[in-house]
This record gives C-alpha cells, sequence and structure tokens, in this order.
C-alpha cells in the first residue's frame, strides 16, 4: 500500500498551504479554477514526490488538484486503466 501525501517528506505543497490545491467551482473550465489549478500544477511540477502524490491521488481522492492532477484528469486515468477508487462515500 503506498503511503499518503501527508506521509512525505517535506513536500512543497505543505509550504504553500492547501488552499491553492482547491477551487469552489464545480467546472474546472472556469478562469478562476484555472487560475488556482495552473499555480497548484506549478508547485506540484517542481515536488520530488509528484508521481508518488499523483498515483495516491488516483486510487483514493476524489476532490483538489494532487501530483499535478486535477479531478477531472485522475477520473480520465481511472476510466482509461479501469482502477478502482478506494474511498469510503459515507465519509463524504
Amino acid at each position: 500500500m503506498s503511503r499518503g501525501p501527508w506521509e512525505f517528506e517535506e513536500p512543497l505543497c505543505a509550504e504553500v498551504g492547501v488552499e491553492i490545491f482547491y477551487t469552489d467551482d464545480k467546472d474546472e473550465k472556469k478562469v478562476d479554477s484555472m487560475s488556482t489549478y495552473a499555480m497548484a500544477n506549478s508547485i506540484c511540477k517542481q515536488c520530488p514526490h509528484k508521481a508518488e502524490c499523483a498515483d495516491w491521488a488516483i486510487r483514493n481522492e476524489l476532490f483538489g488538484f494532487w501530483g499535478g492532477l486535477s479531478p477531472k484528469e485522475r477520473t480520465n486515468i481511472r476510466k482509461h486503466k479501469r482502477i478502482p477508487v478506494n474511498i469510503d462515500l459515507k465519509q463524504i
């Protein structure tokens, strides 16, 4: 089992806070969402944990920008590779 991003050694996202990794908009194509995700992506690109974070998020996270991937991008990867998401929907 892979470790969660909160267990990584000094991830870059921890230095800036989580706000830019989440957007209030449901539509990722809205300008505000795109701008927020662009900022998040610029941080992810520099992080040594990007691949590990993305892999974890594909399997475990529905919301937010993780490992350089938006929720829609992770959903597309799950569908294409037939990867189930490991989330207890009762907790959402």
